[in-house]
């Protein structure tokens, strides 16, 4: 199976929770059997929505109505009120005062500690800028955010180009509307597994879904293609640890199937020796990076390995935000590998599959296959398994800002 072929096979909106991520379920399972596999389908619940729409009228001066998405799972709204600039860098400088009552114009993403501290403060909306290619875009609230606050604030994302219009054009108040869809629903993992000698596991992850408004080739169809291409060439194989193919839904929205698969197979961590994650991909002109999070001894042997094989790879240590991070937490070690940069289109609707190069998705299946080659078969773990303790600060803090 070439890579390049699966992408695009895959390469349209399959948001966390939708049919569409359903069917890609469906498609990867389907492809795991024909290699000899017999994957299960784990279904987890989450809270999701359908994309709506949204619209900002200028009143004071007025001017024709301008689009904004509002940010899924937040309240919607129909009213009007004055706009301001929040600009601080920090939610304790929020002027509680500036922002009683007014609809909030910032560059914040929208995440518990602003959330908290413009429902504190009675700001009666916020409004997200994001970069013009991700004006038809749209971003959504974490689950714990949502079930806290997603009926006290409405949210919605503006493009750069009108939000600076806006303000260049002193606009004071304004009228906003928004509308979607909110309901509970499920998501699903794919998992297959090859039996080793022992059960020790390796697990391997990367995350099908797409966000709401975009193909999600490059992100990450891409890292679904390497894994599942990195399936196909260890059927049958088998190796003193059980290898373990984990294919991640909702990741999207806040790792939730990494985090669902943690929790399901609590009793098995224990036994996980190491993971490897497969997140954005296909870019030829770029360097492989690899993100580490474990200790200096597993740096040092992943750097040693990569360049005895000649490997085109950037090590560091360092979190990557991806389904490895859920099992960090548990003290598993864990590597991601990506290739991204030069005109990068994530989490956009400009990401489709032409940007993509099956050589590039292939190398990535090369580096990642030699890793746990080397990992999988090995008598004794060659690092330890455990996280350095500024690495755990690094994790907890990462929690914690996107809790």
């Amino acid at each position: 199976m070439r890579p390049i072929d699966f992408v695009n096979r895959i390469s349209y909106r399959r948001m966390g929770g939708s049919p569409e991520e359903k069917e890609t379920a469906r498609l990867i399972a389907e492809q795991l059997k024909e290699f000899g596999y017999e994957p299960q389908i784990e279904e987890f619940p989450i809270m999701t929505y359908v994309p709506g729409e949204g619209e900002l009228v200028p009143l004071e001066p007025a001017d024709e109505a301008i689009p904004i998405n509002p940010v899924g799972l937040s309240a919607d709204i129909d009213d009007e009120g004055e706009l301001v600039v929040l600009d601080v860098p920090e939610p304790e400088w929020i002027d509680a005062e500036q922002v009683r009552g007014k609809i909030v114009i910032m560059p914040h993403y929208p995440r518990w500690k602003w959330l908290e501290a413009l429902t504190s403060a009675g700001a009666k909306a916020a409004l997200v800028v994001v970069d013009d290619i991700r004006i038809r875009a749209y971003i959504g609230l974490s689950q714990r955010v949502a079930k806290e606050f997603g009926e006290k604030i409405a949210a919605a994302t503006i493009g750069y180009k009108h939000a600076i219009k806006l303000v260049n054009e002193g606009v004071r108040r304004v009228k906003i509307r928004t509308h979607h869809e909110k309901f509970d629903g499920t998501s699903q993992n794919v998992v297959a597994e090859l039996p080793g000698h022992t059960d020790r596991l390796v697990i391997l992850t990367a995350h099908y879904d797409s966000t709401p408004c975009s193909p999600g080739a490059e992100d990450n169809a891409a890292g679904t293609a390497e894994l599942l291409a990195l399936a196909e060439r260890l059927a049958g194989k088998k190796f003193r640890r059980t290898v373990r193919f984990v294919f991640c839904g909702a990741e999207e929205m806040g790792l939730l199937g990494s985090k669902a698969y943690s929790e399901i197979h609590s009793d098995q961590i224990d036994r996980t020796d190491f993971v490897i994650n497969l997140d954005v991909g296909g870019n030829p002109f770029v360097p492989i990076l690899i993100r580490i999070l474990g200790t200096d001894d597993l740096e040092h042997y992943i750097t040693a390995l990569v360049r005895r094989e000649g490997l085109p790879v950037r090590v560091r240590q360092d979190i990557y935000s991806s389904d490895g991070m859920p099992f960090s937490r548990f003290g598993v070690p864990s590597l991601s590998v990506a290739r991204f940069g030069i005109s990068g289109r994530g989490h956009s609707p400009y990401d489709e599959p032409w940007r993509l190069n099956n050589r590039a998705l292939e190398q990535i299946v090369d580096v990642a296959g030699k890793i746990l080659l080397e990992v999988a078969d090995a008598r004794l773990l060659p690092f330890p398994r455990e996280i350095s303790e500024e690495n755990k600060k690094k994790i907890e803090d990462y929690f914690n800002l996107r809790k």
